[in-house]
C-alpha cells in the first residue's frame, strides 16, 4: 500500500470518523472501501453511458439506411470496398 495524506473539511472528517466507527473499521479502511465503491460505480456509469450512445448510434444508422439506402455502409461493405481499393492500387503498382 501507499501512504497518502490529504486534508478534509472538519465536518467531512467528523462524518467519516463516525461512519467508520459505526462500521467497526478504521478510517483508512472506510475511506479505501468508499473510494473503491465510488470508482466502481463511476466505471459502471461510463460503461452504461457508452452502451446507450452506441445503441442510439445503431438506431440512427438503421434509420438512415432505411431512408437513404447506400448512404450508410455496413462493416462488411467497408471491408469489401477497402479490399477492392487495395487490389486496384496493387494492380496500378504492377503496371
Amino acid at each position: 500500500m501507499v501512504k497518502v495524506q490529504f486534508v478534509l473539511p472538519e465536518d467531512l472528517h467528523r462524518r467519516v470518523r463516525k461512519a467508520a466507527q459505526v462500521h467497526g473499521v478504521s478510517m483508512s479502511r472506510f475511506v479505501r472501501e468508499a473510494l473503491e465503491r465510488a470508482l466502481a460505480e463511476e466505471a459502471a456509469e461510463r460503461k452504461a453511458r457508452r452502451q446507450r450512445v452506441l445503441a442510439e448510434l445503431r438506431e440512427i444508422s438503421q434509420r438512415l439506411a432505411e431512408k437513404a439506402p447506400g448512404l450508410v455502409h455496413t462493416p462488411e461493405d467497408l471491408n469489401a470496398m477497402r479490399e477492392e481499393r487495395m487490389d486496384e492500387l496493387m494492380s496500378n503498382l504492377r503496371h
